[in-house]
């Protein structure tokens, strides 16, 4: 009997413990721990963290690039210059239609004050003397032009 008790016992013993292991596994399904105790939460929480950090690192890089100033190099300069030209060309152009809206054309051409000085004889005569002049120019220096060549081939073929 001894034997038999010794096995009940045991047996006992058995269904002991897998009831234990029974209503662990069934409090571990059953958890409800603290929301910051909890694995996927600290996760999540560490994640959101680094998001943070690297998003105000962000911000302070381009607060302070703005504060960056550049110094004046070649095209710069260039550029700079090109753009005062163009206002002073701009500013010369509303100035020239200003100017232009003064200008009387009936005085400049019949004579009212704004107009041809000479008679238009003498005018004549001097136009035609500075033609005659600019001819004669240019026949000297065709008849020069003329005289190298023919002395240069003379030279050739004397070599």
């Amino acid at each position: 009997m001894a034997e038999l008790m010794f096995g009940l016992g045991q047996t006992k013993k058995k269904k002991e413990t897998e009831a234990k292991v029974r209503q662990t596994k069934a409090e571990e399904w059953n958890y409800k721990g603290r929301v910051d105790q909890d694995g996927s939460f600290l996760e999540r929480k560490e994640k959101a963290t680094q998001d943070k950090s690297w998003k105000a690192a962000q911000r302070d890089t381009r607060s302070k690039l703005k504060d960056v100033t550049q110094g004046e190099d070649g095209e710069m300069a260039i550029r700079k210059e090109q753009h005062s030209r163009e206002k002073k060309w701009k500013e010369t152009g509303r100035n020239q239609i200003k100017s232009n809206t003064n200008f009387d054309m009936a005085r400049s051409l019949f004579g009212g004050g704004g107009g041809a000085q000479y008679e238009e004889e003498d005018y004549v005569d001097e136009v035609a003397e500075e033609v005659n002049n600019l001819a004669v120019e240019d026949q000297e220096d065709e008849e020069e032009y003329y005289e190298e060549e023919v002395v240069g081939d003379d030279e050739e073929e004397e070599e």
